[in-house]
């Protein structure tokens, strides 16, 4: 029979991963969408055209804004599971790592929308984010190699 036992400080991994980074997407969406349309950029269009971009800052921040969102999204799922997973052995950790890695997200949020720097330069403020998902992916892929261990 397989036991799970949810360490003492848990609810803050829960909270992060379940509540913060959820919000922090939904704000992601907010963002993109009221800039959408001062760009004037119609649905079903995901992005403004070189030449609305030329003639209009305002469809190149929200390009910037879309693609921040994008990227969000491209990476937050497996994020999120890293945190959870590690959180069961390293729950201090987890979550230290984890909140380091929204800050990073809210820097290359704003970063890329607003630093006014061509190409979304901004964006590389908040870069640290990769460091975070990589050390939360080795903690996962250790902890549960731990555990396996332990169980032969």
């Amino acid at each position: 029979m397989f036991t799970l036992t949810l360490p003492e400080n848990y609810g803050a991994v829960i909270a992060l991963s379940l509540g913060a980074i959820p919000l922090f997407s939904w704000i992601h969406g907010a963002l993109t969408s009221s800039l959408r349309t001062a760009a004037k950029v119609p649905y079903p269009h995901c992005y403004a055209t070189v030449e609305q971009c030329k003639s209009n800052p305002k469809a190149e921040q929200f390009n910037c804004a879309q693609r921040a969102h994008a990227n969000f999204l491209e990476n937050s799922p497996q994020t999120m599971l890293y945190i959870l997973i590690s959180g069961l052995k390293y729950p201090g950790v987890a979550t230290a790592i984890g909140s380091v890695w929204l800050i990073s997200r809210a820097l290359y949020l704003y970063g890329y929308v607003y630093s006014g720097k061509p190409q979304g330069k901004g964006r590389f403020w908040g870069s640290a984010f990769w460091l975070c998902q990589g050390a939360l992916w080795a903690l996962t892929s250790f902890g549960v190699a731990r555990e396996l261990n332990s169980l032969a």
